[in-house]
């Protein structure tokens, strides 16, 4: 082929994706970068297994908008793929305005700029938007400005978003609320599960079967156990005594399965109730507000004072989102509950196919009770054709050491044990 021919074909391909991507709002082209997880060919979309961090702007910083970018940092610690907005709107019948107590459109196109350079992507809530709604252009109103996608209830609309956001780049999602009965023609990629929510008993006879459920249908499921218009899973759950070691079980449950997880902002530290996030300290540079004093920095509910206990509830979710994204028996490989109900203990393998010395099955422990538990689980393991004779720690909740025999373990109160099987 001659040179000039080949010179003329190599002009108009480069004019070909000028064109194209001078088609779409540049700050929408954020989410199509290389170094995105859904950038170009991959084994796997960037929301399955993900961890949702839910935000309302009103009550997570004083600043709004510009108080979340100053604390990307903090979230993106929690291992968190995605924000997830709500409430942004002045009122629910104007779901095209931000309010103008949380920022202006520049602060959310600043928060989704720098959330890009985290590896995490902005999501909005848009609950159930009001009748004749024009869906197509709040959607794009969004969409155009970078956000990676949306949440709403109703499953009609949900199916029409699918179709919206489908005709976008950067792998934008849909989530929808499980709803066995709903005939959507495009099931949204994720189904926020909030059947732990509406439970308020922490004894396993309760939770062993909600669990059951979850596990067996978890593969486009986002498992929540808090959120906006429900009470807080500490206040729901806790004693007055143990509220932090039994949010560690919760925390538990919700990332060491292959569901996707949704954390409400708050439950990290055992928010317990609709009080603003407790900071213990303001994030430099940006001055205290003055509506509202700092919480003290030794108050156990609050993140200075979790960011320097090792053993805190903060650093348990951290340690937990750590091995939810990077452990592949703990995002992959099938569950199976056990039933100790009768101990109060709720406890589950995780069983690879072809478990082996190598890919080794791993079993999460929790004790529901104010006491230590004397636990054997050989017969268990044995019914289940697993080998093995003892279990090496992965993590703990408790300041335990060493590995746990199968034959006889103890278990200390509302303590969790995750640990692989090994002989």
């Amino acid at each position: 082929m001659p040179i000039t021919r080949t010179k003329a074909l190599l002009a108009l391909c480069l004019a070909c994706i000028v064109i194209v991507f001078a088609s779409v709002p540049s700050s929408a082209q954020m989410l199509a970068r290389p170094g995105w997880a859904g950038f170009g060919q991959k084994s796997e979309a960037w929301w399955k297994h993900s961890i949702i961090y839910e935000i309302d702007p009103h009550g997570f910083s004083p600043e709004g908008l510009h108080g979340i970018a100053q604390r990307l940092d903090y979230i993106h610690s929690l291992g968190a793929d995605a924000i997830l907005l709500t409430h942004i709107a002045p009122d629910a019948t104007h779901p095209q305005s931000l309010d103008p107590a949380i920022g202006t459109l520049d602060d959310l196109d600043t928060l989704s700029r720098e959330a890009s350079t985290r590896n995490m992507r902005i999501l909005l809530d848009l609950g159930t938007p009001p009748a004749g709604t024009d869906l197509n252009s709040l959607a794009r109103l969004w969409l155009n400005r970078g956000l990676a996608g949306f949440r709403i209830a109703d499953p009609q609309q949900a199916d029409q978003l699918r179709k919206i956001t489908g005709s976008y780049i950067g792998e934008r999602i849909v989530i929808g609320d499980l709803d066995p009965a709903a005939n959507a023609h495009q099931q949204p990629q994720l189904l926020l599960d909030s059947s732990l929510t509406k439970l308020t008993q922490l004894n396993a006879a309760t939770l062993r079967p909600a669990i059951e459920a979850i596990q067996s249908n978890s593969s486009s499921l986002l498992l929540a156990t808090d959120g906006p218009d429900v009470t807080r899973s500490a206040a729901r759950f806790g004693d007055g005594q143990h509220n932090l070691d039994i949010a560690k079980v919760f925390a538990a449950i919700l990332l060491t399965n292959r569901a996707s997880s949704l954390l409400y902002y708050g439950q990290e530290i055992g928010l317990a109730s609709s009080t603003p996030m407790q900071w213990g300290t303001p994030v430099s540079p940006a001055p205290a507000h003055p509506r509202r004093l700092a919480a003290p920095a030794n108050d156990p509910i609050s993140v200075a004072a979790q960011e320097a206990d090792n053993s805190s509830l903060l650093n348990w979710y951290r340690q937990l989102s750590a091995l939810h994204h990077s452990n592949q028996t703990l995002s992959s490989a099938p569950s199976i509950m056990l039933d100790h109900d009768a101990q109060n203990i709720l406890a589950w393998v995780r069983k690879p196919e072809g478990a082996s010395l190598r890919d080794p099955a791993v079993i999460v422990v929790c004790n529901l009770t104010a006491q230590p538990v004397h636990l054997s689980l050989k017969e268990d393991m044995q019914k289940l054709h697993l080998k093995g004779s003892f279990l090496r720690t992965i993590v703990r909740s408790d300041s335990g050491m060493g590995p746990m025999s199968l034959d006889s373990m103890t278990i200390p109160p509302f303590a969790v044990y995750i640990g692989q099987l090994r002989y």
